[in-house]
């Protein structure tokens, strides 16, 4: 028989093996949870996206390059006067046509012909001072001044020769012949003088008389004309402004051809040649013309690897304007493979077109290059077998390397 004490002793006890023993059950139980958990693998498996799709076909076309550049006119140029002055007249706006030799913009005369009248009279006064009337055939023996200093010397040249037997024969004595020959040397030394003078005259004058017809000139350049037939691009002066004559006053353009420059790549430098026809589209207005290669380079472009070429469009009736962006298409010589697939099968991305191409039910991505793109069919420069199979309308959640199956286009 048991006492209180006993009981009252043992109940800790038991009530300590019960939670030890609730907790290796929970423990044991959460081990067997994680293993259970751990034992089922997780499924990767893509899922399969529902795609449609159509057929790339392979052709041969006619052997083109497409290039692009900005039309420039035939012929631009900013004029500017022959003499400074300030403008008096502006005959033009912008838009205007003029033919050849048309006044654009006339300066103020008025002073150039006051000067022009100065530089005259100086010349007519050097030439008075001279003593001629003509200079085409000047003699400098002809000047007064020369004329007289030559009698001069001619006649103590006379003297001299008189006194030099006479001295000899001692009926004249040294000091008188001493005094003769001076004299004469001194009036060869005028003479002299008097002829060289008379040729820096002359250059006075010529001079003085250049410069007269340079001020008629300059008074008579006081318009400038139109060196050739075009329109007017921009009025760069207006009337009291002071202009030089390396102040542009009037921006003229000859678009009567248009200019495409275009820089052909290296690899098909040798299939251009002069006379090749080409297409041209003109952005803005899409309007096709059609033009031909005029001028190649002699050499290609050493930095890029290009050879310059240009084309040349008639314009005469004007329905173009130089400064457009234009689209090029060059004729070359035999046929090219391209690709051509629905426009819808394509992707941009960045600048970048992709085609996603089926094979074995898996959808890969390929880069191509865009040759010509209507609204149905679009042709690719890309090395794609005949017969591919390309998605159409490709879905957002289509990646590279992603199964895919086949179903008709909605």
């Amino acid at each position: 028989m048991h006492s209180p004490h006993t009981h009252s002793s043992l109940a800790p006890a038991l009530f300590l093996g019960g939670l030890l023993a609730g907790s290796l059950g929970g423990a044991l139980s959460g081990c067997e949870s994680s293993r259970a958990g751990a034992a089922v693998p997780a499924d990767t498996t893509p899922e399969v996206v529902e795609v449609s799709t159509a057929t790339a076909r392979v052709e041969q076309i006619p052997n083109t390059l497409a290039l692009d550049g900005t039309l420039q006119p035939r012929r631009h140029a900013r004029l500017s006067p022959l003499v400074s002055g300030h403008v008096a007249q502006v005959r033009v706006e912008r838009g205007d046509v003029v033919a050849e030799g048309d006044p654009l913009v006339v300066l103020r005369q008025v002073d150039l012909r006051l000067a022009a009248r100065a530089a005259s009279a100086r010349a007519e006064a050097q030439l008075e001072q001279l003593g001629v009337e003509r200079t085409t055939e000047f003699d400098p023996d002809a000047v007064p001044e020369v004329v007289a200093a030559r009698a001069d010397w001619e006649n103590l040249e006379d003297q001299l020769r008189r006194v030099t037997p006479l001295h000899a024969e001692g009926v004249v004595d040294d000091r008188s012949f001493e005094q003769a020959r001076s004299a004469a040397e001194a009036a060869r030394a005028r003479y002299d003088q008097a002829r060289t003078r008379a040729r820096g005259s002359l250059a006075s004058y010529v001079a003085l008389s250049s410069e007269a017809r340079l001020r008629r000139n300059e008074a008579s350049n006081t318009t400038v004309r139109a060196p050739f037939a075009g329109a007017i691009m921009e009025r760069l002066v207006e009337v009291g402004e002071f202009v030089g004559t390396q102040s542009p006053v009037v921006e003229l353009v000859d678009a009567s051809e248009l200019r495409l420059e275009l820089a052909v790549p290296e690899r098909y430098a040798a299939l251009v040649h002069e006379g090749q026809s080409v297409q041209v589209t003109v952005d803005g207005t899409e309007q096709q013309v059609t033009g031909e290669v005029r001028f190649i380079a002699a050499a290609l472009d050493t930095a890029n690897r290009t050879l310059t070429i240009e084309v040349v469009i008639d314009n005469h009736d004007g329905a173009i304007r130089a400064g457009h962006f234009a689209r090029a298409e060059l004729q070359l010589d035999g046929t090219r493979r391209v690709v051509r697939v629905p426009t819808n099968a394509l992707s941009e991305r960045a600048g970048v077109y992709r085609l996603f191409v089926v094979e074995d039910g898996i959808a890969t991505t390929t880069a191509v290059r865009v040759i010509d793109r209507t609204d149905d069919v679009t042709t690719l420069d890309a090395e794609l077998p005949d017969g591919t199979v390309v998605v159409t309308l490709p879905p957002r959640n289509l990646a590279d390397g992603v199964p895919v199956r086949v179903v008709p286009e909605s």
